[in-house]
């Protein structure tokens, strides 16, 4: 079930009771949509990361969370999670955060996104937590934490990038 959000002028927005600026491009309160509306719209918009086994797992105001699937197939020598796939679900997760103030429909595209290695990442699902930072007319901000399941405060490597819409 999604949550419909609003903003008080002058109001933050964070993790809490507070919400994320809804309808940022198209100035209509937008709901949060769920893991599953996130999914089935993944699915059928972007096929083949769908099928790489990447899935939203949470969202909320201003943040969404993805996961990778572990497949030991593809790993890089060492059985470590290659920087591509933390890149890939790390883009993805921010992606997915960008829904809940903009919603499904419109277009938001990566402008800029850097990756910081933190340490080897092995021996299991990957999850991916995006947090919006500032969501303005045009661009979005955020910040974006990287770990292997079981290890929330041990992030493998750390992304911080922006969306811009696209008309």
């Amino acid at each position: 079930m999604a949550a419909t959000r609003s903003r008080s002028p002058g109001s933050g927005w964070g993790s809490t009771s507070e919400c994320a600026p809804a309808g940022i491009w198209s100035g209509v309160p937008v709901d949060i949509p769920s893991p599953e509306a996130v999914n089935e719209f993944f699915a059928r918009e972007f096929p083949s990361a769908h099928a790489g086994g990447h899935r939203c797992v949470e969202t909320g105001a201003g943040f969404a969370v993805a996961r990778w699937s572990y497949d030991a197939t593809k790993l890089r020598p060492g059985a470590l999670i290659s920087g591509p796939t933390q890149f890939a679900l790390g883009d993805l997760a921010f992606w997915f955060a960008t829904f809940t103030v903009v919603g499904l429909a419109p277009m938001a595209v990566t402008s800029e996104l850097y990756i910081a290695f933190l340490r080897p990442a092995k021996g299991g699902d990957l999850l991916a937590r995006a947090e919006l930072l500032r969501a303005g007319k045009t661009k979005i901000t955020g910040a974006v934490r990287v770990w292997v399941d079981g290890a929330p405060d041990r992030p493998v490597s750390h992304l911080t990038g922006s969306y811009v819409h696209i008309q």
